[in-house]
């Protein structure tokens, strides 16, 4: 905008000020100011001094006639000057037209309040005294202040005012009668060029109801700069080649960038130095919880805003681009700064917690509900900031946080509530000998005791309160250790847990190595890690020391195999979506893809266009598309794409400055490639080529033998083969992870990808003691007296009442003998009690059929 307001300095230099000793041969002239109808304050000698200088000729006094004569000439000279000044033509212009009397009146009349001038003082009116006319150089000042005052008046306008009044910003159009005027601003920060920051804004006072011909005619003058003839209309012109319509406005060039300043190369190395000291400083920050982002604080400020202007504020436009994407939409919610638990609080707490399950405070199942109850409220109360955290942690959209996250949880305590009286009872033991019934023998449910619940950063919400909902409904006291690359998540949570739990019997500690390793000191009834397998390879030797249960949720290589039997179509945009779905940071997705050679190239197009049907303006402007955690996990996913020797077929894009990858398809040659070798836990789809079936099952095997998902995808002898073949955590046969979706069903690993499993019922069971328990009876010890001493005779005794005689001979082979064949014949054939009531009851509808049929001599009663 200062480079469009350099034109009015011609305004000032265009007043042209005539010295006069006479004071009654001073008036105002008729020329008005820039963009305002308060007229320009200047002085000229009118018709009645020439008409003096001729009187004082007369009179003869030479003096005076000398120094009229002298004024006289340098009018005429400074008139031969101005004839190319279109200014100084106004001047005449206008006084010709306006007459003395008629400016007199103006002066003394106060000017109605316009757009353009309402809320200004003019000085003139009030501060005007017979003493300003006796020095043109106090009337010039006056005018040059009030040039200036205009300039900053009309900046502020431009600048503030102007996008308040466009509503709505649109994409750069060609100009129509109806949206005339466009206004171009340009932001610069750091070093880049004010190109690159362009900004334009169009609106046409039109589209402004109340708006005067005047204001509207101000308005154009103001931000019109670009407003042209039809003719001079190019379509093409997107306002990016050129900084103003140098057409009507010729400026002074402006001095060129010095050579002197340009970045050397000792200067660029210098600078990234800096720039990676600046990251390992940030990054050590972040994680103390000591970081602060001037962006999120900027955009907290900004948030208020629109609170008190409405829907005022203008929608951002960038030149020649349309709307500027905005992935993320603001929220009032504050959230507390992370921080970190005292070391030295621990102990006591956990104490607290064990001291409390002593106590047979948590086993009540109405405690437990009420606990559970709670929590589900909290989680309601919390829904904003708890989709906050997750925005700020991960770049999470809304639809997943509230899918995977809230949702997930909130229905899980349903679940659990709903189920929980069921699930306490005691069980009858299976497979009891007659002898032995009488003795009662069932399995009680007991509560492990004391726990400890580590989450992770991926979910930061399922992941630590989906197991802790499972120790609640055991009737656990336990602490929370949320992860610490998840902060706002970690806050958030704790803020939930100390308001809505007992804080006797449940807390939430945050921190990171130092903490942690407190926790893992204390003795624990069991400990809970989801994670990666180095620091669970650590927690599991510590527990060991104390030989404490434990369950760990971690990763693994996931293959996925498509066969040439397959649906490519299908199979892609499954796979696609499981790879955008948390921007990959899934630890059951699949790591790698093999694909047959003869339907590799239909995979490799229908993956590009599911990747092109979800998003269509790219994933980078999509608010459908989360983030890297943080730059440590970006580098390192970028480390595996730039050490690959495969050919990128889709995406790669990555913005470090943003934690963003776009999802990127490899085409890779062997196992051996740095995308295989390591779990990527990001957006990567390293595709390798396979011959058949049984090569591909070579290959998963070779690469984790242990994953933790497996994706088959063909006919039901392909998958099923699959299935037999590679051993897995969980499966989900056509389709990516959706069995680790139903929140009911059991989740675990097997080997090197996790041991034991949650959710549902697992969640109850994995924090349960199976306790076996019998009840004897005082009348029984006559039957029972065989166990005491002395032993003599009492062997055949025991024999006859508990030895289970073979049905199988010395070469394994089933021995059919007479009780089988009473046994098929009373189950007629059944291989279970349930298929033999099935079969009975068949045999029964045929019996009555046949009877009746026969009793009516084979006809209906109808017929008959």
């Amino acid at each position: 905008m200062a480079t469009s307001l350099q034109g009015l300095r011609s305004t000032v230099t265009s007043c042209v000020c005539s010295q006069s000793q006479f004071r009654n041969a001073a008036n105002f002239i008729g020329l008005g100011r820039a963009f305002s109808t308060t007229l320009q304050r200047s002085k000229r000698t009118s018709r009645p001094a020439r008409a003096l200088l001729a009187k004082v000729k007369r009179s003869g006094n030479p003096r005076a006639a000398r120094l009229l004569e002298i004024e006289r000439k340098l009018r005429q000279v400074r008139r031969a000057e101005d004839k190319d000044n279109p200014f100084a033509q106004g001047h005449q212009r206008i006084d010709a037209m306006v007459r003395p009397h008629e400016l007199a009146q103006v002066r003394r009349k106060k000017l109605k309040e316009t757009f353009m001038n309402m809320g200004e003082k003019e000085p003139w009116e009030d501060e005007w005294t017979m003493e300003d006319e006796d020095d043109d150089m106090n009337s010039l000042a006056h005018g040059e202040l009030e040039q200036h005052r205009e300039m900053r008046h009309y900046a502020r306008l431009a600048a503030w005012e102007m996008p308040l009044l466009s509503k709505l910003a649109k994409p750069f159009q060609p100009p129509t009668r109806d949206m005339p005027l466009r206004f171009r601003y340009t932001t610069y920060m750091g070093e880049q060029h004010p190109a690159e920051k362009k900004v334009v804004l169009e609106f046409s006072p039109a589209d402004m109801p109340g708006l005067t011909e005047e204001q509207a005619t101000k308005l154009r003058k103001l931000v019109g700069v670009r407003y042209n003839p039809e003719k001079d209309i190019d379509p093409t012109d997107t306002f990016e080649d050129i900084p103003l319509d140098t057409r009507h406005h010729h400026f002074n060039p402006k001095p060129k960038f010095p050579k002197e300043w340009a970045v050397t190369e000792e200067r660029r190395q210098q600078l990234e130095k800096y720039r990676q000291a600046a990251v390992l400083k940030d990054q050590k920050r972040e994680i103390t919880g000591r970081l602060i982002d001037g962006v999120k604080q900027i955009q907290e400020e900004l948030r208020r805003k629109p609170k008190d202007l409405g829907d005022l504020l203008p929608e951002p436009v960038l030149a020649g681009r349309g709307k500027k994407p905005i992935p993320y939409a603001m929220s009032s919610v504050k959230i507390a700064p992370f921080e970190a638990t005292p070391v030295e609080s621990i102990s006591s707490t956990v104490n607290l917690c064990r001291t409390t399950f002593r106590a047979q405070k948590t086993k009540p199942i109405s405690y437990r509900l009420v606990q559970l109850r709670k929590l589900y409220w909290g989680i309601v109360d919390y829904s904003d900031a708890l989709v906050e955290a997750c925005k700020l942690d991960l770049g999470k959209p809304v639809f997943e946080t509230f899918i995977s996250e809230i949702d997930w949880c909130k229905n899980d305590i349903m679940f659990v509530t709903k189920n929980l009286e069921k699930w306490m009872k005691d069980e009858s033991a299976p497979d009891i000998a007659l002898t032995n019934t009488l003795l009662n023998p069932r399995i009680r449910k007991e509560p492990l005791g004391t726990v400890l619940v580590i989450g992770a950063y991926n979910f930061p919400i399922q992941l630590s309160l989906g197991p802790l909902i499972g120790a609640i409904a055991a009737g656990c006291t336990g602490i929370l250790k949320p992860s610490e690359v998840s902060p706002a998540s970690a806050m958030v949570m704790k803020k939930i847990v100390e308001e809505y739990l007992d804080p006797s019997a449940y807390a939430l500690v945050n921190g990171a190595i130092p903490e942690t390793t407190a926790l893992l000191d204390e003795k624990w009834d069991k400990i809970f890690y989801t994670g990666g397998a180095g620091v669970g390879t650590i927690i599991a030797k510590k527990a060991a020391e104390t030989l404490t249960p434990i369950t760990l949720e971690l990763g693994g290589r996931n293959p996925a195999i498509v066969t040439k039997n397959a649906d490519p179509r299908l199979a892609a945009r499954r796979l696609v979506w499981g790879k955008i779905h948390n921007a990959g940071q899934v630890c059951i997705s699949q790591n790698y893809i093999m694909v047959e050679k003869e339907i590799l190239p239909a995979f490799v197009e229908q993956l590009k266009i599911a990747f092109k049907e979800f998003y269509p303006n790219g994933q980078k402007s999509s608010p459908d598309y989360a983030r890297i955690v943080n730059n440590r996990h970006f580098r390192r996913i970028k480390k595996m794409v730039d050490d690959s020797r495969g050919k990128i077929l889709i995406g790669g894009e990555m913005d470090e400055a943003e934690n963003f990858i776009e999802m990127t398809v490899v085409q890779v040659d062997d196992v051996e490639d740095s995308m295989i070798v390591d779990e990527s836990f990001g957006p990567l789809i390293p595709l390798l080529a396979i011959e058949n079936v049984e090569e591909a099952i070579s290959i998963a095997n070779s690469v984790h033998s242990t994953p933790l998902g497996l994706y088959p995808f063909g006919t039901k002898a392909e998958t099923d083969k699959i299935l037999n073949e590679v051993t897995s955590g969980g499966a989900s046969v056509n389709d990516a992870f959706f069995h680790g979706s139903i929140p009911t069903l059991a989740f675990g690993g097997v080997g090197d990808s996790g041991q034991g499993a949650y959710r549902g019922k697992a969640s109850f069971d994995t924090f349960t003691h199976r306790r076996s328990v019998t009840t004897t009876p005082g009348w029984m010890e006559k039957l029972i007296d065989v166990r005491y001493p002395p032993y003599d005779g009492k062997l055949k005794k025991f024999r006859q009442m508990s030895e289970m005689k073979p049905n199988f001979d010395r070469d394994g082979r089933e021995i059919k003998g007479l009780g089988y064949w009473a046994g098929f014949v009373l189950n007629l054939g059944g291989s279970s009690t349930k298929g033999a009531l099935l079969r009975w009851a068949l045999a029964a509808l045929v019996v009555l059929g046949t009877r009746k049929f026969l009793f009516n001599n084979g006809l209906p009663s109808w017929i008959r």
